[in-house]
């Protein structure tokens, strides 16, 4: 059977010698894997539209529940090229998606997690601390899959100084629109404390050692 979806292409790689096998998290599905038969040939019509960090509607075919769907056509929703085409802000939207397919099971739907990774692409596409808007990021995603970091304060008053706590509060509950309002925030300090919280659960990303490059 046929059916349309929209996603956000979490990643992808080459199966057999043209086809695509990528990861999306979809609104209807949760995060799904599909084949995208010969996306790797030059011209391919698919190519654009299943590159990570592009969210697109796919109509996708699949003849069983248990068989993994073949997408046969997609239109871009947003291609968000103004992250594509700006370094560090491609690092930080790639190490998103990474945490997002480390933390999300396979074919589980949350509406309100696909609400808040197409913000936080939104946002990383103009604010003006990056790093912060994605350590923000982490914090509701994180309270979102049931880790919440403010929760751990609670009973770990020590592992944290009052300064670095009352930062994490914050981030955790302010919206993409505040994220450059936030006053007094030492993000370094911030995002090392949520990272090490973070890799309590999953491996540390690929990408972190970048980050730590170009902050320095």
């Amino acid at each position: 059977m046929y059916y349309t979806i929209k996603g956000l292409v979490l990643n992808t790689r080459i199966q057999c010698e043209h086809d695509k096998l990528i990861t999306v998290y979809s609104y209807e599905w949760g995060k799904v894997q599909a084949v995208v038969p010969s996306a790797k040939k030059i011209a391919a019509k698919l190519a654009c539209a299943t590159e990570p960090l592009t969210e697109s509607e796919f109509i996708v075919f699949n003849s069983h529940p248990a068989i993994r769907i073949k997408i046969t056509g997609a239109s871009i929703i947003q291609n968000n090229t103004k992250i594509k085409m700006d370094f560090k802000r491609n690092l930080y939207a790639l190490y998103a998606v990474e945490i997002i397919d480390k933390l999300v099971p396979f074919n589980l739907e949350n509406m309100e997690k696909y609400d808040l990774i197409v913000r936080i692409l939104e946002i990383l596409s103009a604010c003006k601390y990056p790093k912060r808007a994605l350590t923000a990021f982490i914090l509701r995603f994180l309270k979102l899959s049931g880790y919440a970091f403010s929760d751990y304060l609670k009973h770990n008053n020590s592992f944290v100084s009052k300064d670095i706590e009352k930062a994490v509060r914050k981030l955790s509950t302010c919206s993409g629109n505040d994220v450059d309002l936030l006053e007094k925030i030492e993000d370094e300090k911030v995002w090392n404390y949520v990272e090490s919280y973070l890799t309590n659960y999953v491996h540390r990303p690929a990408l972190s050692i970048f980050l730590k490059k170009i902050a320095m």
